[in-house]
């Protein structure tokens, strides 16, 4: 990445928090602050704040068709009234260990951020393509994200992504989402910890930092094998168990690039369970209803998450304390009213258009639960510990109810493997790698008090021992992480496994951003001999195509979810496709008209062509 790009990121990162800083902090003047509300709190609920305003704005952008993103100057002047309107609750939280917290996001963006920063670009193909051509039909002025199919597509994935990615495109001008995707990882980066730390911080006060560092830097037993830079971008090449692989059970490898809607609703998932706690313990509905709120927040992101955290909230209630039950209605009807925002109009065209397709062309692999426990590394028996510590602690109830759910959702995820059960064209929402993160953040929290307690157990009868075993237990944790980082470093140096969005040919003044700037979702382009080239123009510009082929697929190439809609689509593909706008051609016809751009991409020469 080139300065310029590291300190834009930055800037998007920054302000994004800030906001969310401003409208946390006014949220909770008005609900009541929580005793326990501390600064690893606080930070998290800015992450949160900077949600809601994006995801407002996007509420804004469908009522007014497609404004408040597709016009450049909105974004920045609300962003800008908020922070003056809130600059006085800016302040330094107090009682904060920021030797330690320093020395822990300093090995943080040593491991997690390096391989973009040395590298190149951290975004990958996969699913970053479809969420960059999403966002940037928002950006170019779509009330909704649609898609890359012309005429068929209807919004059917969560726009709370593309609603961030967005917002941190328009608060910086002149930015993109590349580069947006980067601040969005240092959001992540430091988002997952805290919220490992606030739930910690239900359980025992001293155990905010621990769980932090459990969250972050705790891999598995990888490396006792590997002894050298080793990680599998693709978990069906995985050589050392479910660790030093991507789409771990261990959900610190979520912490390297690309960033993806699941890590962010990781993040929310944390919040809503503080909230949730907080609404158990005050007993008062204003807490009840902003766990809610953030509950249905985190669905407009995750679908799966938000299953989790109906778990969760449930689970909390019921068995966290009895005299708090009369508040869950209170938490769940805004939930569910947040959630159906992007929830209804799915659910009405499910209706209308037959029901779900299955567009997952290959579940993510599996894991055994020695598999798992083994890639959790020390993590596995830290929580355990963390768990039988604080078993009999009235004050833990919410949380152990919490881990429950958690331990059914995962067998009924092993039973969905077990059983090849469908739900409906939608098997992932009760795939492992969509529950295998939310008990992770439990067992961070967990690990935390086991590692608070553990330390001032041995610090009282022996400083240099305790210091000496939490290095050793430290450089046992870290290896693995640290050996996936130089190896994802060397990955993304050489433009291998999909990490492509460094190389020329998408780079400024590429054919393609050149084309991108002429594109727009009105627009229909037909590519004459290589659909990738097409694929690469939806991500820049959003533009529809008029026919795609994927190998993968028999049948629906774009991946329409409804259907009807995919039975249409197919048939019209059948009949020559649609009728295009743009053409892009290899070798142009001269009688074809006047090329509009002309450039490289693949090692071949391109022409854009005004129909």
């Amino acid at each position: 990445m080139s300065v310029g790009a590291v300190l834009v990121a930055l800037a998007q990162a920054v302000l994004f928090v800030a906001i969310g800083w401003v409208l946390a902090e006014a949220l909770f003047d008005r609900i009541g602050r929580p005793i326990t509300l501390g600064a690893p709190e606080r930070m998290l609920f800015a992450i949160v704040g900077g949600v809601v305003f994006a995801c407002g704005l996007m509420v804004g952008n469908i009522v007014t068709g497609g404004a408040i993103f597709g016009l450049a100057g909105i974004v920045p002047v609300m962003g800008v009234i908020v922070l003056v309107s809130g600059r006085r609750s800016f302040a330094v939280p107090h009682n904060v260990p920021w030797m330690a917290c320093v020395a822990l996001a300093c090995v943080v963006l040593f491991v997690f951020a390096a391989p973009s920063l040395a590298g190149g670009s951290g975004v990958r193909s996969g699913d970053s393509p479809w969420h960059l051509g999403w966002s940037q039909q928002l950006l170019n002025g779509e009330p909704v994200p649609t898609g890359p199919a012309a005429a068929y597509g209807r919004n059917a994935y969560p726009w709370g992504w593309h609603a961030v990615t967005a917002t941190l495109v328009r608060l910086v001008p002149g930015s993109d989402a590349l580069v947006a995707y980067e601040a969005l990882q240092l959001i992540i980066l430091l988002g997952i910890p805290l919220a490992a730390a606030s739930l910690a911080r239900r359980l025992d006060p001293n155990a905010g930092l621990p769980a932090a560092a459990a969250a972050s830097i705790v891999g598995g037993f990888g490396w006792l094998m590997a002894r050298r830079p080793a990680f599998a971008t693709t978990p069906s090449d995985a050589r050392y168990g479910a660790d030093l692989v991507v789409a771990s059970p261990n959900s610190v490898y979520e912490l390297f690039p690309p960033a993806l809607p699941r890590e962010l609703g990781l993040i929310l998932l944390g919040a809503a369970c503080s909230l949730i706690v907080f609404a158990v313990r005050s007993q008062q509905k204003s807490h009840a209803l902003a766990a809610g709120l953030c509950t249905g927040l985190l669905g407009l992101v995750s679908a799966p998450l938000f299953l989790s955290a109906l778990i969760w909230m449930l689970a909390a209630f019921v068995f966290g304390d009895r005299k708090g039950r009369g508040n869950l209605p209170w938490a769940l009807l805004p939930a569910a009213f947040v959630f159906l925002v992007w929830a209804g109009p799915v659910i009405a065209d499910y209706i209308r258009f037959d029901g779900f397709v299955d567009i997952t062309a290959r579940l993510g692999r599996e894991w055994s639960l020695p598999e798992a426990i083994f890639g959790w590394g020390l993590l596995a028996p830290a929580a355990a510990a963390g768990v039988v510590m604080i078993a009999r602690d009235p004050r833990a109830r919410p949380l152990l109810a919490c881990l429950g759910g958690t331990m059914l959702l995962l067998l009924f995820s092993y039973a969905r493997g077990a059983f090849d059960w469908t739900l409906g064209g939608n098997a992932t929402l009760l795939h492992q790698g969509r529950v295998w993160p939310a008990a992770h953040l439990l067992g961070a929290a967990f690990a935390g008090v086991a590692i608070a307690r553990g330390f001032a157990w041995m610090k009282q009868r022996s400083e240099v021992m305790s210091r000496v075993v939490m290095v050793l237990l430290f450089a046992i944790a870290v290896a693995s992480p640290v050996l996936a980082s130089l190896r994802l470093t060397e990955v993304i140096a050489a433009g291998h496994e999909g990490f492509i969005y460094g190389r020329s040919d998408v780079g400024p003044g590429s054919f393609v951003r050149e084309s991108a700037r002429l594109l727009g979702p009105d627009d229909i382009v037909r590519v004459q001999g290589s659909d990738r080239l097409a694929f690469t123009l939806f991500q820049f510009s959003g533009v529809k195509l008029a026919d795609y082929d994927d190998p993968r697929f028999d049948r629906n190439d774009l991946r329409i979810r409804y259907e009807d809609l995919a039975r249409q689509w197919d048939a019209q593909i059948a009949a020559g496709g649609f009728e295009e706008t743009w053409l892009v051609l290899p070798d142009p016809d001269p009688s074809a008209g006047s090329p509009q751009v002309t450039g490289e991409f693949d090692g071949q020469t391109w022409s854009l062509v005004k129909v």
